[in-house]
């Protein structure tokens, strides 16, 4: 059973996050012109640099975008502070969506040659997710 924390752990350790803020800024900054029939039909009235400044003015008031960027923000903040084997520990149970169960971490961890037992490396992931919790 996950819970919100979950998938925005989730989301940042296997890069969606970063993918939609990417999706969100192209978004913004590649607008394609609608052309009818090789005509020019839809004049806005601004010219295409003053369009494109807009458009950025635009995107860094974009509500979501300023959430994920936020959310990358004290992730990376918090990720960062985990040690090598902690950091195999969150990866490997938040892997692709639905992440590993304990034993398949237990023997992934065991293959890497990181000798910690499962109990700590439920301390260690429960812990983490409690910091991310009380952060966002």
């Amino acid at each position: 059973m996950t819970d919100k924390t979950d998938k925005i752990i989730s989301d940042y350790i296997n890069g969606r996050t970063q993918a939609k803020i990417k999706a969100i800024e192209s978004r913004y900054l590649y607008r394609v012109k609608q052309d009818n029939l090789g005509i020019r039909t839809a004049y806005k009235g601004t010219a295409e640099p003053e369009g494109n400044t807009l458009n950025k003015e635009r995107m860094e008031e974009d509500k979501e975008l300023i959430g994920l960027r936020r959310t990358l923000e004290l992730l990376g903040a918090l990720y960062n502070t985990l040690t090598i084997s902690e950091r195999k520990i969150i990866e490997l149970k938040y892997k692709g969506y639905n992440g590993f169960t304990w034993y398949r971490v237990a023997m992934e961890l065991e293959n890497a040659g990181i000798d910690i037992p499962i109990k700590r490396a439920k301390r260690i992931y429960f812990s983490f997710k409690e910091d991310v919790a009380r952060v966002l």
